[in-house]
């Protein structure tokens, strides 16, 4: 079982439902831990919901880092007057342990002991309390041993000291169990139940009292005693219990919604144990509402003090329950309590309860907004349905005898780790696929029960098989990688390749491989006299996937603009199709690449060839998702461009969105784009290979034509550029030693070995290269 301090042992993602997407980043030690990332956008809010399934240790160890890390961020707004404090109010203690949790918190040995040495027998001693001087609410406290104990330290430091974090305080969330099964058994008529509510209220202090302005929050019908709750409420209860589907946009068990709304009116058994769990939630709401409250009338600042609730996931799915029972009590008090103060207090906790967590460091709040965490296990994304490597296993799994069941599994494990590891972004994508996760997080208005919350505003997604751990090794495997082009992110790769290509450009001087090139420019489409035009003394610094000339037609009097011009063959033929190379008027070629000894080849070279430079041809260090940076450091304007041609750099752009609108901006009214590309032909490369980064960062072939025409193209045509990948009949590249021992620097093949199972696959079959045409329209 993996250690609860341990999350980066086990697959995890933490989805937002406001973005439909994931706040966590890559699983590697270069990027912040998903707490982190999640305490980062919620460390403002005044109340957080926590939503669980009771003591999974891969949840408990969530909470733990979660507490942790929230409670180090609210250590600096301390102040000796009003020290903050977070207060964790859990289910699993009823209101009638705070003796003992005072106890826990706050009682040392003696003196002498120090912490560490009485932690586990204060530990030891509080689960004794827990199950034989209480015992009525039954949680395994175990797995909370890591949480417990650490609030428990916070409380050991001196107020006002300068600590690591701030006080954490633990509280009793809900009314003992046993009060809640007596209500659903013990009380048949109206009589029962009011002696009952007098008890629960009056005597004991579980509920408002009578008299009380949160007590008209309390009952839907005070007549008969029904507990004020909601027909979609009831609806969540009841699916919980019989596994109904809440999310489809079609109506559930032959019933109609109005028959199902309906159903909450009825005396049935489901209808009694609704009212069960209503107590438990009435019962914690008003604990919520009237501990924040009455922090205010000890004389402590709402800045002072923030909220955590942890509770079973049922109590506060679609911010009902607990969460609406909340708000109830501070409305009604908002509205109805005699005292203008706490009037004023319960309307600003209201309206700060229905709002996101926000940074209101001007505010009397300090903390403001609520947020919810739920909790789901990766089982129910249905990879296996989904994903498919796990889709082909399942199939081989059904052809194969039992022997083989362990294999199998193994590989199971090591598909979602790779995936995980390597590849989270795409985890991510397929996780939100699974109707499991977006009807409860994304559609959930959309069915039966039209709810107006989604399940929760962040979800937790955890592996839940003990026996998948990410190892160190792992961790390495994916850290150190194995070529220069192994990091996923587009950043890294960005870094990288212009790493690569300034070793290029260092070497070009070197001859190279005449006869290679110039079979290659052949078989792509290059015409006899534009090889002749490039010469010998330029022919083996060729580099492209396609021919974009054939589909630009650039004519005498165009400005060009190349983007990953490279060693500059293309922009030389871009001179002479324009008629820059002869200085007409109007003609002019700009080169951009991301290879500053690149560019700086390429401008010695067409000094060499006699053309006007910088006037005429010019080359720029610059990257083509930050265009304007690079035409304003070399005094060059957005929008004087007939034509924009690139071969090959696109293939390697992170972000092909920002490419193409910055390709459209640099277009005169009226100008058009040639971009010859790689991509491939299906939605996704399989990620249980370890692909090279310039196929991972491959556009897919379908998605091409609809983002340029959302940019604003015309005429957007995909067109294939009889680029074959396979069988290109090609001269061994013998050449490229200065004599010295040096070589030119390749890009392709330095890393064979690492990519030897490519050569069993049909590239072309895999992948396409393709010229984008599109035009921007005239004024």
């Amino acid at each position: 079982m993996a250690n609860d301090e341990d999350m980066d042992r086990f697959v995890h993602r933490i989805l937002k439902a406001s973005t439909g997407a994931s706040i966590t980043g890559p699983a590697t030690a270069r990027h912040a831990p998903a707490v982190q990332q999640l305490v980062k956008e919620i460390q403002h809010a005044k109340l957080l919901y926590f939503g669980e399934f009771h003591a999974e240790p891969r949840i408990v160890a969530f909470q733990a880092e979660l507490v942790k890390e929230w409670a180090r961020c609210l250590a600096p707004v301390n102040n000796a007057d009003a020290p903050t404090r977070l207060h964790l109010i859990m289910e699993h203690f009823s209101v009638d342990m705070a003796p003992m949790l005072d106890r826990y918190q706050y009682q040392r040995v003696g003196e002498s002991d120090s912490l560490m040495q009485s932690e586990d027998e204060a530990f030891e001693q509080l689960i004794s309390s827990y199950k034989n001087d209480y015992g009525t609410e039954g949680h395994d406290l175990q797995p909370y041993r890591n949480l417990l104990q650490f609030c428990r330290q916070t409380t050991a430091h001196e107020q006002g000291s300068e600590n690591a974090s701030c006080e954490v305080r633990i509280h009793g969330g809900f009314i003992p169990r046993n009060h809640a099964a007596r209500l659903n058994k013990e009380c048949p008529d109206v009589d029962a139940k009011r002696l009952f509510f007098e008890e629960m209220s009056n005597q004991r202090g579980y509920l408002p009292k009578e008299g009380d302005a949160m007590q008209s929050a309390l009952f839907e019908d005070e007549s008969s005693y029904r507990l004020r709750g909601s027909p979609e409420h009831q609806l969540l209860i009841q699916s919980l219990m019989r596994g109904t589907d809440l999310y489809s946009p079609v109506e559930v068990e032959g019933h109609s919604s109005e028959d199902m709304h309906g159903a909450a009116d009825e005396e049935s058994p489901l209808s009694r144990l609704y009212q069960a769990q209503l107590l438990k939630d009435h019962a914690m709401g008003y604990r919520i509402a009237k501990l924040m409250l009455d922090h205010l009338n000890a004389g402590r600042s709402l800045s002072s003090d923030r909220y955590l609730v942890i509770t079973g996931a049922g109590h506060l799915k679609h911010r009902l329950g607990v969460p609406d029972c909340v708000n109830g009590y501070l409305r009604q008090e908002a509205l109805m309590h005699p005292g203008n103060q706490r009037r004023a207090a319960a309307m600003d906790l209201l309206l700060s309860m229905t709002c996101p967590p926000v940074d209101s460091a001007h505010s009397k709040f300090g903390g403001q907004g609520s947020a919810t965490i739920g909790c789901q296990m990766l089982y129910e994304a249905y990879l296996e349905d989904s994903y498919p490597p796990m889709i082909e296993l399942a199939k081989n799994e059904s052809e194969e005898d039992d022997e083989s069941d362990d294999a199998d599994e193994y590989l199971k494990r090591k598909l979602l780790k790779d995936l995980y590891l390597q590849h989270p972004a795409l985890l991510d994508e397929y996780i939100i696929k699974s109707q499991e996760i977006s009807g409860p997080l994304l559609q959930y208005a959309n069915g039966v029960a039209g709810f107006e919350h989604p399940s929760a505003d962040y979800l937790y997604i955890y592996d839940d098989d003990d026996d998948n751990i990410i190892d160190q090794t792992d961790l390495e495997d994916v850290e150190k990688g194995k070529c220069p082009f192994s990091n996923a992110t587009a950043s890294d790769a960005k870094v990288e390749t212009a790493d690569a290509y300034e070793r290029v450009g260092k070497t070009a001087g070197m001859r190279g491989n005449a006869a290679r090139a110039r079979a290659i420019m052949k078989q792509i489409g290059y015409t006899d006299e534009d090889i002749a035009y490039i010469g010998d003394d330029d022919i083996y610094n060729f580099q492209g996937v396609a021919n974009p000339h054939s589909v630009a037609k650039i004519c005498v009097g165009e400005a060009v603009l190349d983007i990953g011009s490279g060693l500059g063959i293309d922009s030389f033929l871009a001179m002479r199709d324009s008629g820059a190379n002869q200085d007409y008027a109007s003609s002019f070629v700009v080169g951009v690449d991301l290879a500053e000894s690149e560019m700086k080849h390429a401008t010695t070279r067409a000094s060499a060839r006699g053309y006007t430079v910088p006037e005429k041809c010019r080359f720029v260090h610059g990257d083509v998702e930050n265009l304007d940076a690079a035409f304003s450091a070399n005094n060059l304007q957005m929008g004087q461009y007939d034509v924009c041609i690139s071969n090959g750099a696109f293939c390697l752009v992170g972000d092909k969105q920002k490419a193409f609108e910055n390709v459209f901006r640099a277009l005169k009214p009226g100008g058009r784009m040639a971009i010859s590309t790689t991509t491939i032909t299906s939605e996704h490369l399989d990620p249980s290979f370890e692909w090279p980064v310039c196929m991972r960062m491959f556009a897919s072939l379908e998605t091409l034509k609809p983002m340029c025409e959302s940019i604003g193209f015309e005429n957007v045509q995909i067109i294939d550029a009889g680029s074959p990948m396979e069988g290109m009949e090609i001269l061994e590249d013998t050449e490229g030693d200065d004599g010295d021992g040096e070589q030119r620097f390749k890009i392709h093949g330095q890393y064979a070995d690492q990519y030897s199972f490519l050569a069993d696959r049909n590239m072309d079959e895999l992948c396409k290269v393709v010229t984008i045409y599109g035009e921007k329209p005239a004024i």
